[in-house]
């Protein structure tokens, strides 16, 4: 069982998660954690943005109803998408795009 959250999380989609994994799978672990870690701060930056009625980060875009803001990670090649629910205090990131150099 899991404890409670009283502060705000970011959630990751099955897309987003899968790009996660196959960071780690590749052997990108640091790469992975400093995504996990930008996306747990994003959350807490976006909680702050929408409890103090600020804009939160990011360019944003409304798809069917729904305002999904587009950022990238700073010196990181990653970019993604995310949605807010305020009602949840959460973020949820749809889309992870990883651009990989081979």
């Amino acid at each position: 069982m899991r404890p409670v959250s009283k502060g705000w999380t970011a959630v990751t989609q099955v897309t987003a998660s899968k790009v996660l994994s196959q960071m780690r799978d590749a052997g990108y672990v640091d790469l992975h954690d400093n995504i996990v870690r930008f996306l747990r701060a994003l959350a807490l930056e976006v909680g702050s943005a929408v409890e103090s009625a600020n804009p939160p980060p990011g360019l944003p875009m409304t798809i069917r109803g729904v305002t999904w803001y587009s950022l990238p990670v700073p010196n990181d090649p990653v970019f993604f998408n995310y949605s807010i629910y305020p009602e949840e205090h959460q973020i949820r990131i749809c889309d992870l795009i990883w651009v990989a150099s081979l």
